[in-house]
């Protein structure tokens, strides 16, 4: 079952989070409201690790809290996917003890494990203090635990087979036992580029250009950083750290300074359909945040392509923020 630890007064405590198929650790800078937000995203029965990752990003990459995030691939198997960031670390008991942390990394490391009949996620190193049982809900603590993990060096028996989702007891693992299967597991796996630029081509609404009378200048759209640049979009643009110009004839190439490599060096590819802004990741290693004018959020990575209109802002790491706007 699950458990959580009271940290002592003098701790900073964050926010641990139980749902039907995932735990989330984050550190107290992301508030009470926040919270609330995260653990909706993680009770919806449709949910993906991208999902949650996005959400954790929304504000900007700059702005991440330290997390560490755990989802539940395959009941069968004791499969899980892991996302940590920061401070948070996540230890899993299964085969092999195994404890993931991201110090010194601007976004988040992913893992996978199978068989892991234990895990703790922690904000910070120490001894844990004692723990009260949690069930399906929100709590401020500094580790969430459930099954047993050992010490590190000690001899653990083998685990046993994964128990299916009719021989695992309610009471033991009351909202961990329903077998989430390919479908859900398919939402965490990356995605072909050419595959997943279908899909959300065939998500997003059919562009219909409009009539511009002959009397009428076309508008012009531009890219606008918060440092002053502004970029022009006749041609479609490269972003990166260090785009090569022999792998994009005909693009516009747009350096961007990343003293924290948060920015891949071939990072995105932007250019205009109509007066939209279409973005197609060219698998970045940490994504691009991108913020639609209406104030939703989306984690643009793995080949993926999303269509903008006007007012839209691109994060792409390290205070490399661009707006989507018509030039004057």
């Amino acid at each position: 079952m699950f458990s959580y630890s009271v940290p002592p007064p003098s701790a900073a405590a964050g926010f641990g989070m139980v749902a039907d198929r995932f735990l989330l650790m984050t550190d107290a800078t992301v508030g009470e409201a926040r919270a609330r937000d995260l653990f909706q995203i993680l009770s919806a029965s449709d949910a993906a690790l991208e999902d949650v990752l996005a959400a954790l990003a929304a504000p900007g990459i700059e702005h991440l809290p330290d997390f560490a995030l755990v989802e539940l691939v395959d009941a069968r198997t004791s499969s899980v996917s892991v996302a940590v960031r920061g401070a948070a670390a996540a230890t899993l008991h299964g085969r092999e003890r195994t404890r993931i942390s991201g110090p010194g990394v601007g976004t988040w490391v992913e893992a996978a494990a199978q068989q892991v009949s234990g895990m703790a996620l922690t904000l910070h190193d120490g001894a844990s203090a004692a723990s009260l049982p949690l069930g399906r809900g929100v709590v401020r603590t500094d580790r969430v635990q459930w099954g047993e993990i050992p010490q590190a060096g000690s001899v653990a028996a083998p685990p046993a087979p994964a128990a299916t989702a009719q021989e695992a007891p309610a009471s033991d693992l009351p909202a961990w036992v329903g077998d989430v299967g390919a479908d859900a597991a398919g939402q965490t796996t990356a995605f072909d580029r050419d595959e997943l630029a279908a899909l959300v081509a065939a998500a997003a609404p059919v562009h219909q250009p409009q009539r511009v009378p002959h009397a009428a200048a076309p508008r012009r759209f531009v890219l606008t950083f918060d440092d002053g640049r502004e970029l022009p979009l006749e041609l479609p643009v490269v972003l990166g750290r260090a785009p090569r110009p022999s792998a994009h004839p005909g693009a516009r190439l747009a350096a961007l300074p990343s003293p924290r490599r948060e920015v891949s060096g071939t990072h995105a590819e932007v250019y205009l359909e109509g007066d939209q802004l279409v973005v197609r990741d060219l698998d970045s290693t940490n994504g691009t945040v991108v913020r639609h004018a209406d104030g939703s959020a989306m984690l643009l990575r793995g080949g993926a392509v999303a269509r903008l209109s006007e007012g839209a802002v691109l994060d792409i790491g390290d205070g490399n923020v661009a707006r989507f706007r018509a030039a004057p």
